[in-house]
């Protein structure tokens, strides 16, 4: 049987999972022409991707420093919509 606070707690799981959601895309579409100005100069794989993000001084949504795995990541999130 749930409770009042369970149900509270449910909603505001689905919200949390709404916003992050829309905060990733957000940020797949900031970083998309950027990556794709980054291939058109020639870095062909994540690692280059990875190493022009950092040196442009770009960093991930949690301000660290990019791994080709997170621009992998970013890229699936761009193709998504």
């Amino acid at each position: 049987m749930k409770t009042g606070i369970d149900r509270f707690a449910g909603k505001g799981r689905e919200t949390s999972i709404r916003v992050r959601q829309e905060r990733a895309k957000r940020r797949a579409a900031e970083l998309t022409p950027v990556i794709a100005a980054l291939q058109a100069g020639g870095a062909a794989t994540l690692q280059a991707i990875a190493d022009a993000l950092n040196e442009r001084g770009i960093p991930t949504p949690r301000g660290c420093r990019w791994t080709p795995t997170q621009v992998s990541r970013l890229r699936a999130q761009a193709d998504q919509w």
